[in-house]
């Protein structure tokens, strides 16, 4: 009995338990295989599969958007320079960095004294030349009537006879004399320099009791009534919206076909976090040299009147809305890959991968053609697709809340 109970205690014993659990083993997985042959699988497929997060969406149309970046300028900014020499007698109060000026107003007025003087010499000039003119007409009324008394037959050998060189010379003078004193008038009024245009100042370059010389740089000011926004588009961007701007006949006052009144514009400051309606008014003639893109200029009427005002140098996104495009679909911006991959779930709740275009972007949206799906009826797209997704993997849908 001794060596039986050693025997089970020893190396024997645990052979004999393990064969055991073995044949257990076999016997239990044997009696659980499927007669079949396949695997056991739950009755209820829907609780199999990754969790994934879906959107349904369906084609349609849908306004066309292209986005572009540009900077707010004004569309005119001048540096005002002296034409006329002389010291300065008057500075406006107003001539200071951010003031607001009205066309016409005086900023700056140099000594006339001179050029007026100049004026009355050129008068004097005028009336003189006017002088010498009727007495030259006279001259040659009186030597015509010599003429005539003499009985001589044809006209005489040389026109100083009748005095025509002078009275064209007598003539030619007074017409000198006249536009010399319009160019004295006109300098004289170069000793008023005003605003040429509603406007701010941006910076000032005199000082009082100044002596300015001809082409010195007075002021520097940028016009209020209108800012321009200049943004790089494709061509095909520009047929997106409608704006085929390749020459058609029919063209309104801006040289742009009437399409482009379709087309809406709103400039968008994310720093401000403002917005303001603009117009599409003109298009470059010819593509820019590093982007190889075409310019669209937009306009914002009375941008300092806004609220809150556009000023010059804003950086603005340009969110352009142009014609409706049909048969697109509309998927969270997530939706698509960096690979260009949309997933969708099939009615079997398996993932079908498609590569698409997208066609243009929205505020946290993107759009691509229905028919990369090759369907027109409800879909169902994952909403955050991630690396372990695998053509015909299983999931789980859920809607997205």
């Amino acid at each position: 009995m001794k060596k039986i109970i050693h025997m089970f205690t020893g190396k024997w014993g645990i052979f004999i338990v393990t064969a055991l659990l073995c044949s257990a083993g076999a016997f239990i997985f044997l009696e659980s295989k499927p007669a079949d042959g396949r695997l056991h699988q739950d009755a209820d497929p829907r609780l199999l599969g990754m969790p994934v997060t879906v959107q349904n969406v369906s084609g349609a149309a849908y306004p066309a958007r292209v986005t572009a970046l540009g900077e707010a300028t004004p569309l005119w900014q001048s540096t005002i320079k002296a034409r006329v020499d002389g010291p300065i007698v008057y500075l406006n109060p107003r001539l200071q960095p951010g003031n607001q000026v009205k066309k016409g107003e005086l900023l700056v007025k140099i000594e006339e004294i001179a050029y007026e003087a100049q004026v009355s010499q050129d008068k004097n000039r005028v009336a003189l030349a006017k002088i010498d003119l009727l007495k030259e007409e006279r001259e040659a009324k009186e030597a015509q009537r010599n003429w005539d008394r003499s009985g001589l037959k044809g006209s005489p050998a040389s026109g100083l006879v009748m005095r025509k060189p002078q009275l064209n010379s007598a003539r030619t003078g007074l017409d000198a004399a006249r536009k010399a004193l319009a160019l004295s008038r006109t300098r004289l009024s170069y000793t008023k320099i005003c605003a040429p245009f509603d406007g701010v100042i941006l910076e000032r370059h005199v000082n009082p009791g100044e002596t300015l010389l001809t082409g010195d740089s007075v002021f520097t000011l940028y016009g209020i009534e209108t800012t321009e926004v200049s943004i790089q588009v494709s061509a095909a961007q520009l047929a997106l919206l409608g704006l085929n701007l390749s020459g058609e006949k029919e063209e309104n006052e801006n040289g742009l076909p009437g399409l482009e009144k379709k087309v809406a514009v709103r400039l968008v400051s994310t720093q401000q976090n403002a917005a303001w309606q603009a117009q599409v008014i003109r298009k470059g003639q010819c593509l820019n040299s590093g982007s190889r893109l075409q310019t669209l200029f937009l306009q914002v009427a009375q941008p300092m009147s806004q609220t809150p005002p556009l000023l010059p140098g804003t950086f603005v996104r340009a969110e352009l809305t142009g014609r409706k495009v049909a048969g697109l679909l509309c998927l969270p911006e997530t939706a698509l890959t960096k690979q260009g991959i949309v997933w969708f779930v099939d009615d079997k709740n398996r993932l079908k991968p498609v590569h698409a275009k997208p066609v243009f972007y929205g505020s946290g949206v993107v759009y691509i053609h229905s028919d990369e799906h090759g369907s027109q009826n409800a879909l169902r797209v994952a909403v955050y697709p991630n690396a372990s997704f695998a053509g015909g993997l299983l999931v789980q849908p859920g809607e997205r809340g």
